[in-house]
C-alpha cells in the first residue's frame, strides 16, 4: 500500500510538475500587403518584406531579381543570413547589414540535384533536402561541396525543416523527426495532428496546424496544446519572449509566460 502511494505521488508530482506555457497578447497589427515582419534581432531592428526584397531597419536593403521570388529566409545566425530562392535553386548569404558573403547556384553544381528547402545548420554548413532523392544532405557553402556520410531519408512529402544548430526538426506529411547533426535519426513521431509549421522558443519546439498551437516536450516526447484564442495561423515565429502569429487579418503579438 505504502509503494502505490509513494507511485502515487511521484506520478501526479510529474504531471503537475510539467512546464506550461501561456499567452498574453500585447498587441495586434493590421496586416500590409505593401510589406510584412519577418523577424526581429537581439537589439531591436526589424526585417521585412517588402515585394521580393530583404529590409533591415531603414538603411539596409537586399534585392535581386535575377534569381526569380525569395522563397525563404533562415534567421538563425543573424550574422549569416540564408535567403533561399528555389525557382533558381541558389542560396545567398548574407551577412547582419544585408551585404552579399557568398551565393551557391545548385544548378552549376550539378543538374541532378532538385533541391527545394534549406535550413542552418553547423558552422559554414546548411542543411538541404534533395527532393530528386528524397534525403536531406548537409553543404559546405564556401567549399560548395557536399559532406561526405551525411545524408537522411525521409518519409512523406517535406511540409517544414528548421535548425537550432544541434539538432534539425523535421515536418513531412506521416512524420515529424529530431536530426542530430551528423544525420542520424533520434526519433521520428507519427504527425497525427497534421502539423505545417514549426519554430523554436528558446530551446523548446513550438508547432502549428493552422488552428492550433503545441509545445512538444522534448524528454517525454508529449505535443502540449497551447491555449490560444481562435484563429487561422498562416504564419508565426518567435523572437526572445515574443510570439508573432500572422492570420488572415492581422499580425497577433504574444508575450509568452511559463508556469
Amino acid at each position: 500500500m505504502r509503494r502505490q502511494l509513494l507511485f502515487v505521488f511521484i506520478f501526479t508530482n510529474f504531471i503537475f510538475s510539467q512546464e506550461k506555457f501561456y499567452l498574453k497578447n500585447i498587441d495586434q497589427i493590421k496586416n500590409d500587403d505593401s510589406f510584412r515582419l519577418v523577424s526581429v534581432d537581439n537589439l531591436g531592428e526589424l526585417y521585412f518584406l517588402e515585394g521580393n526584397n530583404l529590409r533591415k531597419g531603414e538603411n539596409h536593403i537586399f534585392s535581386d531579381s535575377s534569381i526569380g521570388l525569395l522563397s525563404k529566409v533562415d534567421f538563425y545566425n543573424n550574422f549569416m543570413l540564408k535567403l533561399w530562392y528555389s525557382n533558381f535553386n541558389t542560396l545567398v548569404i548574407l551577412d547582419n547589414f544585408l551585404n552579399e558573403i557568398t551565393r551557391v547556384n545548385f544548378n552549376e553544381i550539378s543538374s541532378l540535384f532538385e533541391i527545394s528547402d534549406i535550413s542552418s545548420a553547423n558552422e559554414n554548413n546548411v542543411w538541404v533536402f534533395d527532393e530528386s532523392v528524397m534525403r536531406i544532405k548537409k553543404f559546405n557553402f564556401f567549399k560548395k561541396m557536399f559532406i561526405d556520410n551525411i545524408e537522411t531519408q525521409i518519409d512523406g512529402n517535406l511540409i517544414d525543416m528548421e535548425s537550432n544548430y544541434n539538432y534539425l526538426w523535421v515536418l513531412t506529411e506521416k512524420f515529424f523527426y529530431k536530426i542530430n547533426y551528423n544525420g542520424l535519426i533520434i526519433f521520428k513521431i507519427e504527425n497525427k495532428s497534421e502539423f505545417n509549421r514549426l519554430g523554436f522558443y528558446k530551446n523548446n519546439v513550438i508547432l502549428s496546424n493552422n488552428k492550433e498551437l503545441y509545445h512538444f516536450k522534448n524528454e517525454e516526447k508529449l505535443f502540449i496544446k497551447i491555449n490560444l484564442e481562435k484563429l487561422f495561423i498562416k504564419d508565426f515565429f518567435v523572437i526572445n519572449e515574443t510570439l508573432y502569429i500572422y492570420d488572415e487579418d492581422f499580425l497577433n503579438k504574444y508575450l509568452i509566460l511559463t508556469n
